[in-house]
Parts: structure tokens; sequence; C-alpha cells
């Protein structure tokens, strides 16, 4: 995969956690409702919700990206 800048910032009471550009970004997944992951070097998949946005980042650097919704249909309150 390439490499794409990141940045995650956490906080454990006053203590501060961060990370950035330490290896290779993967995914990010927070309960069952968010999940980031690279795909390949210019394509990023991810769900939010019942939402699933794809992202295909362009040569030139702008990013083309589609979304669905109701891809997981889990009703409004899950």
């Amino acid at each position: 995969m390439g490499t794409t800048s990141w940045r995650i910032l956490a906080r454990d009471g006053e203590r501060e956690i961060a990370l950035e550009n330490e290896g290779l970004f993967d995914e990010l997944v927070l309960g069952h409702w968010l999940h980031l992951e690279q795909m390949n070097d210019d394509t990023w998949w991810l769900r939010v919700g019942d939402a699933r946005v794809d992202v295909n980042v362009l040569p030139d650097g702008r990013a083309q990206v589609s979304i669905a919704r109701d891809v997981y249909d889990q009703g409004p309150f899950s």
C-alpha cells in the first residue's frame, strides 16, 4: 500500500495518545457503526451506520466518492 499520511489522537483521562505516520494505516473500527479501511493505494472503504462510502483517490489527488444508504439494513435504531 501507498504512503498516505495519517494521524490518530485519543485521550485516556489527562493523558494524550497520538500516532502520526507510524507504519501504514490499515483500518479503524469503532463499535458496529464506524469502519474505515484502506483497500489498496487509491481505494478506501467506509461504513458509517447503514451507509457505505467508497473513496477512490484520483491521480491528481482529488477524491471520487460514492455513497450507498441502507446497505446494512439495520433499521433506524441500531
